[in-house]
């Protein structure tokens, strides 16, 4: 037998219509998924290697602060200060020393005219905390 001599014929095929391009559009649809997908990923990866350069940068400035503050806390011993005056200043310690006390008069009590006034009084407040301000302690972290 032939496969030319054997004719089948079946009246109820009848060939399918407007199926090819909803297939093409089903297909082109899915590439289009996967595509924004893939884009996604990426972005994502991107975003995951900004985010490790952000951590190593923050590793990287916590150490630095922590031998910051060590070193603040060398340069903050008095024994190092005294030693870096001696040896890179040239400075020596004086036998002159003495501490000055000076007794603070009564804000509203005026030495000149026995009287009071207020006005007088808060301005000698103000000048005393601005001097007291002024010749306080220092500390380095000022």
């Amino acid at each position: 037998m032939n496969c030319h001599a054997m004719d089948l014929s079946c009246p109820d095929v009848r060939p399918i219509k407007g199926r090819g391009s909803v297939c093409v559009l089903i297909c082109a649809l899915v590439v289009a998924i996967l595509m924004g997908l893939v884009a996604l990923r990426l972005y994502s990866l991107n975003l995951e290697y900004k985010l490790a350069g952000i951590q190593r940068q923050i590793v990287s400035r916590e150490e630095e602060q922590s031998r910051l503050e060590k070193d603040l806390a060398s340069l903050l011993n008095p024994s190092r200060v005294y030693s870096y005056a001696r040896s890179e200043l040239g400075m020596r310690a004086s036998a002159n020393l003495g501490v000055v006390k000076v007794a603070g008069l009564r804000d509203n009590y005026l030495p000149e005219s026995g009287a009071a006034s207020p006005s007088v009084g808060k301005l000698r407040a103000i000048l005393t905390r601005v001097v007291n301000t002024i010749t306080g302690k220092a500390s380095a972290r000022q």
